[in-house]
């Protein structure tokens, strides 16, 4: 049999051993994990309506009159062939004029007492899918320049500066809170498990009389916090999907729409593997720490 079986077994025994103080580190764990899963599924479905928010993200240029057309539609091009741009339509002052009047819906007697059409020509500029942002807007906005086609330029700047803002603000949370819960925990769990090593404390004496070595003592307690620590994550996993279930259940279409959300997502496959992975890292970390202590 292998030294790695061999700890594994150990180990196994071990825990069944010590049911009770494993069953808290567990459950430990899983809280932690848990509640970080749960901020990730949020961030991502926030993440979900941002990137839909940018979907709408356009500028709007408006264009002086009195330019004949060959000069609107070189700017047209001009603005077409830009890497940042997805797509440009030109709106007439009669479209223009046209749309407006669907707007008001029944109201369109609030335009009968006009003389004359006093809605610009415009276009419409929508960016690339990797260019709607802040960076990629200001892209755009360098390649116009001062034109003197140009009368002004609408995009909402504020409302995309705050988009970025939400965005980065979710990805430095994400990373805060991990980092705390998991601190947090390997302390936790470092203390917990401790309990077993000082209740096994002649035995590991005795181990190290008949010359076992250092890592033969502790592998064992390596794959006991790794088998927590994956048991936790899994616990939490199965916790966190059935609260998604529920919230999928009671989000209304209308609640859903607000948002710009089709539908909620569950964890996408890789922060699923991170947060196996973090409890493995977790429940390994507290079993060495409590060990090296003990040791020391």
């Amino acid at each position: 049999m292998s030294k790695l079986a061999a700890s594994i077994l150990r180990a196994l025994s071990n825990l069944r051993q010590n049911w009770l103080i494993s069953s808290i580190t567990v459950g430990i764990i899983s809280v932690c994990l848990f509640l970080v899963g749960g901020y990730l599924l949020l961030t991502h479905n926030l993440k979900e309506a941002v990137t839909t928010f940018k979907t709408e993200v356009r500028l709007t240029v408006y264009l002086r009159d009195g330019f004949p057309q060959k000069d609107v539609d070189a700017f047209q091009d001009r603005m077409a062939s830009l890497p940042e741009v997805h797509s440009v339509a030109f709106i007439s002052k009669d479209q223009a004029l046209e749309d407006l009047g669907a707007m008001l819906a029944g109201n369109q007697n609030l335009l009968e007492g006009l003389e004359s059409n006093p809605l610009p020509a415009s276009l419409r500029i929508i960016p690339s899918p990797e260019h709607r942002s802040i960076e990629g807007v200001n892209s755009i906005l360098a390649a116009i320049g001062d034109d003197p086609l140009v009368e002004e330029i609408v995009y909402g700047k504020e409302w995309l500066d705050r988009l970025d803002k939400v965005l980065a603000i979710l990805e430095i949370g994400s990373i805060a809170l991990g980092l705390a819960l998991s601190l947090a925990a390997v302390f936790i769990i470092s203390n917990t498990i401790k309990i077993t090593v000082m209740a096994r404390k002649d035995e590991l004496e005795i181990m190290r009389l008949v010359g076992a070595t250092e890592g033969f003592i502790r592998i064992p307690f390596l794959v006991e916090g790794i088998l927590q620590g994956v048991a936790g994550a899994v616990l939490s996993l199965v916790l966190l999907f059935g609260l998604f279930q529920v919230l999928v259940q009671r989000s209304g279409p209308a609640l859903l729409s607000t948002f710009r959300l089709d539908t909620l997502s569950f964890l996408p496959h890789p922060l699923i593997g991170l947060i196996l992975l973090g409890g493995m890292v977790i429940g390994g970390l507290g079993s060495l720490a409590s060990v090296g202590r003990h040791s020391r």
